[in-house]
Parts: structure tokens; C-alpha cells; sequence
């Protein structure tokens, strides 16, 4: 009898990549002679992964090189070294779909990897019979009901937003609890995993008509629909895929549903990451109830999977030997159970439900409801009522949709992980980051008029605010949240993000009982400032790369040394501020109300005379400690423009030449970079270099997409709409036809590829990159602005000349709504139809401050009260005149045009010519930055 001798780590080790998203769903089995292997399947298709412990820690992470990619040739070995890191991962071209076998061999301190073809997938011979049960069942049916008025009906909404794909398209939903499932269309292999925590339970499917499988492989298209992904087949057959949102009902749960013109005997067959020997399985009224072994249950994991279905039907566990084509097409594993749900007779439509849940019961009561309850159309109302809820449907089609799946794409990222919050990004980053979450805040929830998830976010962020005054982060809420208890505070800006958001929050809701709770919390973190980070000038102080530019060099020093002083962390620090004097206000705390007005002024006084560079007509960046600018261009000057409220900051003159030198210089058609590409570290590319590593490029010319967000507010503050438009028009692209459909990845490369392509890099889906273009549309194209606090509301529309028409329901206060109509007129005059959803929103409302803009960009306001409505306004921007029901009225303008400063605006274009310093030699960026002498900011 062999035994195997003792592994050489004491951990368990994982091979982590792009094909099981970063999860630990793929252990390495240790097989003596100091070798660990793992088989896995992998997709014709270049995968990036490493090999790690189960937290990724330094000693056990290894890739090939501590900086850059390195490719992996099959049968060839490859040196490995302790290597955590972003950007440097081991990269494998697999030449064919199949199992390949990885494994690492450790000999003392060296490890070597190996990647060969084949593996064991061959059924195993389980502990336990193979289960049969069967089920009558009589499912309820619901019917969609549509909102009505101007808004589309379910079934017209979700055809105008279908994603038609004929090849294979990526594609994220989430169950807003823990969990998202990230899938590909038009195929088995790697074609998707229902992720919590770090795992998984559900994968793809299969399904059948008469026992012949619906070949996803061969779909004659998909259509991506924001409840979920349908493939339709040649023979008329339909197969959808739908992950349930646990929002409401607190349970994860997924549906797939598979149609056929005639009736037909009907299968499904989940792909469950369940192994045989691990699980036991039973019946109860509608299905079968899976139980994982009681040494693999996790607390917040699930451990009981439901399996049920709406027809009468027969559940049996299959094997290769009976359903070959799980194993030569799907390429199941051998060792899981292979569920098998089959209609007891011919019928045209058969839906498959999965619930997930920490008990049995759990699992078994929402599957029941599920069926009882008809979980599909449930769902769709669910996801109708969330797009329809706020609502903006203009004549330009394309617009529209890229809007409502930008809603929708939003709402993946809110989850209750770790209490409510917004994961930052897919894959990567599904943490719960401050400054992401607040910043991403007003698109995701404000606009949308989701107030009770704004403020449960708030208040999750406020509850881990920092109350140690001898803490150098006294006052400060997370920079992120890992877990419950890995909590890291090492960003200056993500508590004023929050403060701004709780200000935005309160103009959106009304909440004075709320202002007054909060209003503590705000002051905790204007003391930690005043204690730690307050200059001479009443500027905000803080390290190298504690602002939004946060990437360090083995996490030391910064990529991007931004300190001592950022311009967005001015105006930041300085909104903070006047939400202190409103919030004091509020309080009848009058001392404090004027000692914060006090302290803003100071700033308002210090920040032009200091960061103004009135020889070159320049806004400084950042100031040294010695206060002498740094004027190097990049986007964040125009947050100087648009995160203050009242735009109070800078003299507006100042404002129109920041927004002209920015975008002028910054802004190419498919985004604003985040460094000039004139400047001697600009970097055109972001990944894959082999001349440095990514995260030099990440804040040094890579385009950010939420950074369109701030570049389109700026415009439009000034009137220029309709270029910022085009601007929007081409992120409305990125987002139905570029990378996972329907969202926005966190970069582009600045450069295009040499084919004149967009390259999308970071994560795939990103928070606050979606929810900027939102918020764009919203708030600053029709410029709906709710002041509560205050008895008003502004709407402010800059609209572009593309918009003939459009209607929109604007959410406000305790389910109240401003409904809109607007139609530019055959004689050049705007038509604005404006009414309450219902009379008693006219006593949270007095009055409606309509802002318009002129043909020469200048802004004038009409006061309308609220008892005047409905109302209709006719503007003409030509002779800037106005009439109110039919009678003329006096505008009086509010803003000056500003078109003599900026001129006509056109887009920067790449300079191709142009040599570029950090590509003509290795590492050229790193080199300086470790020879800068600068501070290490270890967190």
C-alpha cells in the first residue's frame, strides 16, 4: 500500500483565474513527490490566472514575474515565484476547448508549473444511488402590468432594449444580496458561474426538446435583455436564462426556461458545482432539495440548492453513459451530479427553478413560492418596476437604451454583503469602497428614486466612521470593506464624497428628521480634519496617493504623487463645508453654522489665488508643500467646476477656461484621459505592455469612465450640450456593443488599438462608471434638480439639439414625481409640459425654478408655482422670450454666456507621431518613482 508523502504548504492551493472568476472553485490536489495538480476546462480562448492560497496571501501567490504577464506554453515548464500583484498574471492560449491538467511541482524554495492536455472526466463511481423522484404539479400565472401614461408597456420596453448577439458576447446580473452571475452567450464551456463569496453552485445549462439538445453553440442569436439572456435556435426553440434579484425576498434564486413551437417532451440540465460524494438528495411537493456534507457548509454560504420545475416532471441524476452529450459537448465534470428535469409530457414551455439558502427549509419555501407564485413574471415586473420607477424616454432610440441598461447595469453592483453598499467593480473589486460607492450614489439610487437604499447606504458607511481622535484617520468612514472585518481607511476623499451625498440626498428626499440625525456624523469628520489635515491657507492636506489616483508600486510608493494638496480634495473639502453650515442650520447650532461658513470662506478665498496659474491661464493639479503649483494637466480640475453645488468655488470666468483647457486638451471622442498625452509620463496604452506595468499607465492617460461623468457636467453647466453629447453618443455604444453588454468597464486604453478599436481594461463592469452616465442624463441634460430643504425644485434642461422629444417622470420626496413633455417646435420654440404625478406633491413643492438656454449659451429662469400646475412654458432661445399658459412672461437671466471665453469646442486626437518617453525603454516611470525619494504610504 503507497501513501503520498506531506505537501510541502500546509495551505490549500487553487489555481485562480479568468475562467472561474478569481474564485476558489478550482483546488489543487496534492499528489506526492512534492506536486500539486488540478484538471480544469478551459474554452478555446487566451485565460489570465495564478496559482494561491485561499486568500491570495504574499508567500502564496505565484506568477512568473513580479511585474508584467508571461505567457505559458503547453507541456513546457515555467518558473514560478511568490508574486502578488495586479497585471502580472500568467497567461495561457488554450489552442482547443477541453480539460487541461496544471500542476505545480515544489522542490525546496523553487516552483515550477506545467500545463498539459487532458485529464480525468470520466464519471466516479458515487457512495450513493443515483436519485429518482417524480412531481405533479399545477404552477401559478401572473400578468405584467404596465406603469401606463407615457410609459412604455413591459413587453414593448423589453423589446426596444433587447441586445441582439449572433456570436459569442459577455454578459453580469446580480442577485443583490452577495452574488452575480457572469456569463458568455453561445456556449458551455466558461460560459458563466453563479458566484457568492468566493464560489460557486450554479454554471451553465443545457436543454433539450425529444431528448436533442438546444445547441447554444449554434444559436442563431441572443438576445441580452436586462431580466436576462435568450438563445434562439433554428428549430424555433427558446432557451432563458434568468437570475433572480434577492432584493425583496432576501433568497437567491435563478429560473431557466426553455420554450419549443410545437409541444414537445422538454429537459433541462443545470450544471450544479456539487459533487456526488459530498450531497445527499430529497424530494419534497415541487422538486428535490440538494444538501451539501456538513464539513463543506460555510456561514453565509448556501447549503441546500432547490430544484424544481412549473410542469409536471421527472427529476433523475443522469451520467455519461445516458446523456453522452453532457460530457462530449457540455464538458460537465464527471465526479458532480448531473441533474436531469424532464417534462411528464409534451408541452410548449417548461421553467426551471434554483433556490439557494442556508437551510433546507429556506430552500424549500421559495422554490415552492417561486411556483406557486409565478417567479418569472414576478421577476420581470421586479425589473420593469425598477427601470420604469424614474423614467426618460427620448427620440434618440439608441440613447434611450443605453440609459435604461445603465440603470440596470447600476443596479448589479447594490448588494448586502457586508450591510447595504455598491460593489466598486466585476470581478475584482466586489468591495464596498467609499469613494466609489459615493460617487456612484446619486445614479444608482437619487436619480432613480430609490431614497431608502441612499440612505441605508449612508448609514452603513456612517456606522464604521472612524471616533479615535488620536487616529491619523479620525473622522473618516472605510476607503474599503473586504469583509466585516478587514476595514481599510487609507483614502482622503471618500468621506467628503459621502458628506456631499448625504447633502444630495436630503434635496432629493426632504428627510429634515434624517439632516438632523446625520448631522453628527458630518461634524466628527470636519474635527478630524481640523485635528489632523488643515494647512495655514484652510486647504485640506494628505498623502501622495490618498486621493482617487491611489495606485502605489508594491504598495508602497505612488504612481501618481498627488499630494500635498489635490484640486478635486479642495472642492471636495470645501462642499463638506457648506453641508456643515446647511446641516447646522437645520439644527439651530448657529455658532457652528457660522464657524463652517468661516472655514469655507477661507477656502473659496485661498483656492483660485493659490491653484490659478493666472501667467499660464492654468489650474494647478495639486500644490507641493512648499505651495508651488504642479500644473500638470489632467481631468480633475473640472470637479472644481461640478462637485461644489452651487459652483461657488471658482469665479465662473475661471470655470469657463478650466472646462476649455481641459477638454480641449483632455477629451478624445471616446472619453476624457486622465493625463495630458503632451506630458513626458503619458502612457497611450494601459495593459498587456511589456514596457511597464499597467498600474503606471492606470492614472497616467488611461481613460476612467466615470471621469465622462464630470466632463459632461462641466459642458452642459457652460451650454454646451451638444458637445457633450457627442461625448454621450459614443459611451452609449461602449455600452450596447463593447465588452459585458449593457455595462461600462472601469477603463479604455487612451490610444485606439492599431485596428482603431476601443480597448476596454480593468474590470469589466464598473459602478460609478454606469452610474455617471445616469446621473448625466438626469441631472444635467434635463436637469432635474430637487432642493426640498429649500421648497423647491430646480429643472434645469440643456438639451441636445438631437432631442426633438422627450418624457420623463423625475422622483422627489415621499413617492412624488415631476412629469415632464418636452417637443421642439417646427419655428426653433421648446414646448415643456410640466405636472405633479398627484396634488399633494404641490404642498412638499412650492414653487419650480425652470432654467433655460439660450442659442448663445446664456441661462435664464422662470419662477412657476406650484399651484399653477399642469402648466405648459414655451422658450424660444433665439430672442430668449417666454410664455406661460399662452401669456407672456419676464425671464431674467442667471448666467452670462460664456462663448466668447470658450470658443467652439472640438475633440483632442491621439498624436501617433508622437515618441513617447515611457514606451522607448523598460520600466521609465517606475525608475523615476523609485528615485524620487518619496514617501512610502503603506497602508
Amino acid at each position: 500500500m503507497s501513501t503520498i508523502d506531506n505537501a510541502p504548504f500546509s495551505e490549500q492551493m487553487y489555481v485562480k483565474g479568468t475562467f472561474n472568476g478569481w474564485g476558489d472553485d478550482t483546488p489543487m490536489a496534492y499528489v506526492g513527490n512534492g506536486c500539486y495538480e488540478a484538471v480544469i476546462c478551459l474554452s478555446a480562448d487566451v485565460h489570465s490566472f495564478k496559482i494561491s492560497d485561499q486568500q491570495g496571501s504574499e508567500a502564496f501567490c505565484f506568477a512568473a514575474d513580479k511585474f508584467k504577464a508571461v505567457d505559458c506554453q503547453l507541456d513546457k515548464p515555467q518558473a514560478l515565484i511568490p508574486a502578488k500583484g495586479i497585471g502580472n498574471d500568467l497567461t495561457f492560449s488554450a489552442p482547443d476547448t477541453g480539460l487541461y491538467t496544471v500542476s505545480m511541482t515544489v522542490k525546496g524554495d523553487s516552483q515550477t508549473m506545467t500545463i498539459a492536455s487532458g485529464g480525468e472526466n470520466q464519471d466516479s463511481e458515487p457512495s450513493r444511488a443515483l436519485f429518482e423522484s417524480e412531481h405533479t404539479v399545477e404552477a401559478g400565472q401572473a400578468q405584467l402590468v404596465a406603469k401606463g401614461g407615457k410609459v412604455l408597456a413591459p413587453a414593448a420596453l423589453f423589446e426596444k432594449l433587447a441586445i441582439r448577439v449572433e456570436q459569442s458576447a459577455p454578459y453580469v446580473f446580480g442577485d443583490n444580496l452577495d452574488g452575480y452571475f457572469d456569463g458568455v452567450t453561445h456556449g458551455y464551456v466558461a460560459a458563466g458561474k453563479y458566484r457568492h463569496k468566493q464560489g460557486w453552485y450554479l454554471g451553465t445549462c443545457a436543454s433539450f426538446a425529444n431528448g436533442k439538445i438546444n445547441d447554444k453553440t449554434m444559436a442563431e442569436s441572443a438576445d441580452i435583455l436586462p431580466y436576462g439572456v435568450t438563445h434562439h435556435f433554428g428549430n424555433g426553440a427558446q432557451e432563458t436564462f434568468m437570475l433572480f434579484s434577492g432584493q425583496a425576498a432576501g433568497q437567491r434564486s435563478a429560473a431557466i426556461r426553455v420554450s419549443s413551437l410545437e409541444p414537445a417532451q422538454l429537459s433541462v440540465a443545470p450544471q450544479l458545482n456539487i459533487a456526488m460524494d459530498n450531497s445527499t438528495v430529497v424530494s419534497f411537493e415541487h422538486g428535490v432539495v440538494y444538501r451539501i456534507a456538513p464539513q463543506l457548509r460555510q456561514k453565509g454560504t448556501p447549503s441546500y440548492i432547490a430544484v424544481c420545475a412549473d410542469k409536471s416532471h421527472q427529476f433523475r441524476e443522469t451520467t455519461f453513459v445516458d446523456t453522452p452529450v453532457l460530457k462530449e459537448h457540455v464538458h460537465l465534470s464527471g465526479h458532480h451530479t448531473k441533474p436531469l428535469i424532464t417534462a411528464t409530457e409534451a408541452v410548449n414551455e417548461m421553467t426551471v427553478y434554483l433556490t439557494f439558502a442556508e437551510t433546507e427549509e429556506e430552500a424549500i419555501a421559495h422554490a415552492n413560492f417561486l411556483v406557486e407564485q409565478d417567479g418569472v413574471t414576478a421577476h420581470l415586473q421586479q425589473v420593469y418596476d425598477m427601470l420604469t420607477h424614474s423614467y426618460v424616454w427620448t427620440s434618440d432610440l439608441e440613447y434611450n437604451r443605453a440609459l435604461m441598461w445603465a440603470k440596470a447595469a447600476g443596479k448589479v453592483f447594490v448588494s448586502n454583503e457586508f450591510g447595504k453598499g455598491i460593489w466598486a467593480g466585476l470581478p475584482w473589486f466586489k468591495d464596498c469602497w467609499g469613494r466609489d460607492s459615493f460617487i456612484a450614489v446619486p445614479g444608482i439610487t437619487l436619480v432613480n428614486g430609490d431614497f431608502s437604499d441612499a440612505k441605508s447606504i449612508i448609514d452603513n458607511f456612517a456606522a464604521m466612521q472612524l471616533e479615535d481622535k488620536d487616529s491619523i484617520n479620525f473622522g473618516r468612514i472605510p476607503n474599503r470593506v473586504t469583509s466585516l472585518t478587514n476595514i481599510i481607511y487609507n483614502t482622503t476623499d471618500g468621506t467628503p464624497w459621502m458628506v456631499r451625498e448625504i447633502w444630495d440626498y436630503l434635496r432629493y428626499s426632504g428627510d429634515k428628521a434624517y439632516a438632523k440625525s446625520v448631522y453628527p456624523v458630518v461634524q466628527t469628520y470636519i474635527a478630524g480634519i481640523e485635528k489632523h489635515y488643515l494647512d495655514e491657507y484652510g486647504l485640506m492636506t494628505h498623502r501622495d496617493p490618498d486621493t482617487w489616483m491611489d495606485a502605489k508600486l508594491e504598495g508602497k510608493l505612488p504612481w501618481s504623487a498627488r499630494g500635498t494638496r489635490a484640486n478635486d480634495i479642495q472642492a471636495l473639502w470645501y462642499t463638506s463645508l457648506k453641508v456643515a453650515v446647511e446641516l447646522a442650520k437645520l439644527t439651530g447650532d448657529h455658532e457652528n453654522a457660522v464657524r463652517y461658513q468661516r472655514l469655507a470662506d477661507r477656502v473659496s478665498q485661498n483656492f483660485q489665488l493659490l491653484f490659478w496659474d493666472q501667467q499660464s491661464s492654468l489650474l494647478a493639479d495639486r500644490l507641493y508643500q512648499d505651495d508651488q503649483r504642479d500644473l500638470q494637466v489632467r481631468s480633475n480640475q473640472l470637479m472644481t467646476v461640478t462637485v461644489p453645488f452651487d459652483n461657488s468655488l471658482l469665479e465662473k470666468q475661471v470655470g469657463a477656461n478650466v472646462v476649455k483647457n481641459a477638454v480641449s486638451e483632455l477629451l478624445f471622442p471616446w472619453g476624457i484621459t486622465s493625463l495630458s498625452q503632451h506630458d513626458p509620463i503619458f502612457h497611450p496604452y494601459h495593459a498587456n505592455r511589456n514596457e511597464y506595468h499597467k498600474d503606471a499607465a492606470y492614472h497616467n492617460g488611461t481613460i476612467w469612465g466615470w471621469n465622462a461623468g464630470f466632463t459632461v457636467s462641466s459642458l452642459v453647466e457652460y451650454g454646451y450640450a451638444d458637445f457633450a453629447y457627442q461625448l454621450t453618443q459614443n459611451l452609449s455604444d461602449q455600452i450596447l456593443n463593447i465588452g459585458h453588454r449593457g455595462a461600462m468597464s472601469e477603463n479604455l486604453d487612451a490610444f485606439l488599438s492599431e485596428t482603431g478599436e476601443r480597448t476596454t481594461t480593468g474590470t469589466y463592469a464598473q459602478a460609478w462608471s454606469v452610474s455617471e452616465f445616469t446621473r448625466n442624463g438626469y441631472q444635467d441634460y434635463i436637469g432635474f434638480k430637487p432642493e426640498l430643504l429649500a421648497g423647491k425644485v430646480t429643472l434645469s434642461p440643456c438639451l441636445p439639439s438631437a432631442w426633438l422629444h422627450f418624457d420623463a417622470e423625475l422622483r422627489f420626496g415621499a413617492c412624488h414625481s415631476l412629469n415632464v413633455s418636452f417637443q421642439r417646435m417646427d419655428n426653433g420654440e421648446q414646448r415643456y409640459e410640466l405636472d405633479f404625478n398627484h396634488a399633494e406633491a404641490a404642498s412638499t413643492v412650492g414653487y419650480i425654478e425652470l432654467v433655460l438656454t439660450a442659442s448663445d449659451k446664456a441661462k435664464y429662469a422662470l419662477t412657476i408655482k406650484s399651484a399653477d400646475l399642469p402648466a405648459v412654458v414655451l422658450f424660444d432661445p433665439e430672442t430668449e422670450t417666454a410664455s406661460l399658459g399662452g401669456r407672456d412672461v419676464a425671464i431674467k437671466q442667471v448666467q452670462a454666456s460664456f462663448e466668447s471665453v470658450i470658443g467652439e469646442l472640438k475633440f483632442a486626437q491621439p498624436d501617433i507621431s508622437k515618441v513617447f518617453p515611457v514606451l522607448q525603454g523598460q520600466h521609465v516611470l517606475q525608475q523615476q518613482v523609485e528615485s524620487a525619494n518619496l514617501e512610502q504610504a503603506t497602508d
